[in-house]
């Protein structure tokens, strides 16, 4: 059965800071914040029972023409921070700069382009991505209207199978460069927000909009292979906590 998971990011500053070592934080404390982010709903309240993570790899395309050179930059940048704390391969397999280039892959095909970043003006949003929405264009404006970012994924047996997020045009540098860092790491498995979790992204109400640290031994657990896709979230609690014992034995 198709699960859909909205991330909404609202960010409140005009400066996003330079990237964050924040201070240390104990294994145990990792453990309680990576059950709330991923196993949560901050609009819902639900509670999921199993792990949802990608499988396949991740092929990122841009959607539109019209986006300033940093947009691409900010995208490649984190894509490659993505890679190398998860292991997961993710790329950016098409926008319109690669194309222009002639720089796409040889055996270039659209249809495998699994996770679209919608980086349009605000006025075309609705009716672009109104069919994840469940054809609902009143849902997606109010979406826009409360958000300045947004983002949602699809699974099928727990496993992410797709995932899209939204960048309105009009917003500035800086927010485009939190929004980035904040949607694309959420759609791999970490979708909740949670004023209890900090030092952290997944706090609208923090001042972290570069991973910490703290995020970073998140997304290194999830994407651990003895944490697998649909494992139940109790096993993968356990699982987590020998990960973080390995990984970080005096913490």
């Amino acid at each position: 059965m198709r699960m859909l998971s909205i991330i909404a990011a609202i960010l409140f500053i005009a400066l996003a800071p330079s990237p964050v070592r924040a201070e240390p934080v104990s294994n145990a404390k990792i453990i309680r914040n990576f059950d709330i982010v991923a196993f949560g709903n901050e609009y819902t309240g639900r509670r999921y029972k199993h792990v949802r993570k990608w499988k396949a790899p991740i092929r990122v395309g841009i959607q539109g023409k019209n986006y300033p050179p940093y947009f691409e930059a900010f995208v490649k940048q984190h894509i490659r921070d993505i890679w190398e704390i998860t292991g997961h391969p993710i790329e950016l397999y098409y926008s319109w700069s690669l194309h222009k280039a002639k720089k796409l892959a040889k055996d270039f095909d659209p249809t495998k382009v699994n996770f679209i970043l919608f980086y349009l003006p605000t006025k075309d949003i609705p009716k672009a991505v109104a069919k994840y929405f469940d054809d609902d264009e009143t849902q997606v404006r109010q979406m826009v209207k409360i958000t300045t970012c947004f983002a949602k994924f699809g699974t099928k047996g727990n496993e992410i199978k797709w995932a899209i997020s939204v960048f309105p045009a009009e917003h500035p540098k800086n927010y485009m460069r939190a929004c980035v860092v904040e949607e694309l790491t959420q759609v791999l498995g970490l979708p909740n927000d949670s004023a209890q979790v900090a030092p952290s992204i997944f706090n609208d109400k923090s001042q972290h909009f570069e991973l910490t640290d703290h995020d970073r031994w998140m997304l290194k657990m999830l994407y651990d292979p003895r944490i697998a896709v649909g494992m139940p979230r109790e096993a993968a609690i356990s699982a987590g906590r020998q990960i973080l014992k390995e990984l970080r034995p005096n913490h």
